[in-house]
């Protein structure tokens, strides 16, 4: 009954709306909230919604790992894996700027106690 699931062109539409959606529940977050914190963290909604999108886009039902084992001689039926490596790498890259900017913000609040970014202006002088 629900067979049509797993067709890729229904899989990646559905990949597709669900970072969509990711993305601006973090766009949301991003503009709405004045929280320093609030803000890092919608920031990093939306990237996980980026690498939902390229890993969803990348792949197709059926695929398995690029690995030659069990008497493979060829590549036949696997994902390719540079998507995933660029992604897993853009996640290392992501979580040490989110490290970086959460610090940033927790000395900011411990240098004046407010975590509202309409204050920001007020460190240019210092």
């Amino acid at each position: 009954m629900l067979s049509f699931l797993d067709e890729p062109r229904v899989l990646h539409g559905i990949y597709v709306l669900g970072s969509l959606t990711l993305f601006f529940i973090g766009l949301y977050g991003l503009l709405a909230k004045r929280h320093l914190l609030k803000i890092l963290i919608s920031i990093a909604v939306m990237e996980l919604a980026v690498y939902l999108l390229f890993i969803g886009l990348a792949t197709s039902p059926g695929e398995t790992a690029p690995i030659l084992s069990d008497g493979l001689q060829g590549f036949v039926g696997m994902a390719d894996p540079v998507p995933q490596a660029l992604t897993l790498t853009a996640i290392v890259i992501g979580l040490a700027v989110l490290g970086l900017g959460i610090s940033l913000a927790v000395q900011y609040h411990r240098l004046t106690g407010k975590a509202d970014v309409a204050g920001l202006t007020e460190l240019k002088d210092v």
